[in-house]
């Protein structure tokens, strides 16, 4: 038996902080996007930069690009149905094809305007810090030759980074129990596990209007009678249907016994409306079966 009410109860909340949910979700996905999208643009680059002029040439160009993304995302059309149109507009899959395109463009221009740009004085200065690195490497070179790679790893600073590494790396195995669930964690925050969301899908399928597509013609939806007789339902106003030919060819149909039968009028017609012992609801018409919707999962 599925229960709802911690979800009930987080539903407004969750439907208020919705924007603040997708707000947030936006700006990581542009903050990823620009980081991304700017180094390869800041590559297009054939002069010589400095780490923290790259840094900001790649935020830069990834904004640009951004901006170029979001007016070219207006003109990619993703046709999609269904879960895959959900997934497509969540992912904004028009926006990335637009910053690939983008990307390109501004890739290929970068380079074009930059081929004959340098920077003599920086590139002056990284050849120095350039020089002075292969002087120290030469003179541990020096101190390391006629070792052997044992007698290079036993060196008191190597062991130590060996022993770090390896004691954390074994220490995150053993504490690695598989990667995360994104789905289960979000539902174990509301309280519900995966099975009550597939009771809650079915119970939405048995409802769908949906449900009543080739139906028999005068028939009436065992759903719609429901909801416009639920009050005299609950107050059990209805008057009792007693005929045994109607509850035989409901039981039939239904593959289940009948415990209440309702006669009940409907745009001038007379409908039975049961109630099953497995908690479906039913109707039917003269000698035309019309269906049951099962609300078993909701009880």
């Amino acid at each position: 038996m599925a229960d709802f009410s911690n979800m009930l109860a987080f539903a407004p909340e969750l439907l208020k902080g919705m924007p603040l949910i997708f707000q947030t979700i936006q700006i990581v996905a542009y903050i990823f996007f620009i980081l991304f999208f700017g180094s390869i643009i800041i590559r297009g680059f054939r002069g010589y930069l400095p780490w923290y002029m790259k840094l900001i040439g790649r935020v830069g160009f990834g904004f640009i690009t951004l901006v170029c993304a979001v007016a070219l995302s207006t003109l990619i059309p993703i046709e999609s149905t269904g879960i895959y149109k959900v997934i497509f507009t969540l992912i904004q899959l028009n926006l990335w094809i637009g910053g690939i395109i983008s990307t390109v463009i501004l890739t290929v221009s970068l380079f074009l305007i930059s081929n004959k740009i340098y920077n003599i004085r920086g590139m002056e200065k990284a050849m120095e810090r350039l020089k002075a690195r292969l002087e120290k490497a030469k003179d541990v070179a020096k101190d390391m030759s006629g070792k052997t790679l044992i007698q290079k790893l036993l060196q008191p600073i190597t062991i130590i980074g060996i022993v770090l590494f390896g004691g954390f790396l074994v220490f995150s195995l053993i504490n690695f129990k598989g990667f995360p669930n994104p789905s289960d964690n979000v539902l174990s925050a509301i309280g519900l596990n995966q099975s009550d969301i597939d009771k809650l899908t079915g119970y939405i399928q048995a409802v769908s209007p949906n449900q009543t597509e080739n139906m028999p013609e005068g028939c009436v939806s065992p759903l719609e009678l429901a909801q416009n007789f639920q009050q005299a339902i609950l107050q059990n106003s209805l008057p009792v249907y007693i005929d045994s030919g109607m509850r035989t060819l409901i039981e039939s149909n239904s593959k289940d016994s009948v415990e209440l039968m309702y006669r009940v009028e409907y745009k001038q017609r007379v409908y039975a409306l049961a109630i099953t012992t497995k908690q479906s609801i039913c109707s039917a018409i003269g000698t035309l079966f019309c269906g049951c919707i099962n609300l078993g999962s909701m009880v």
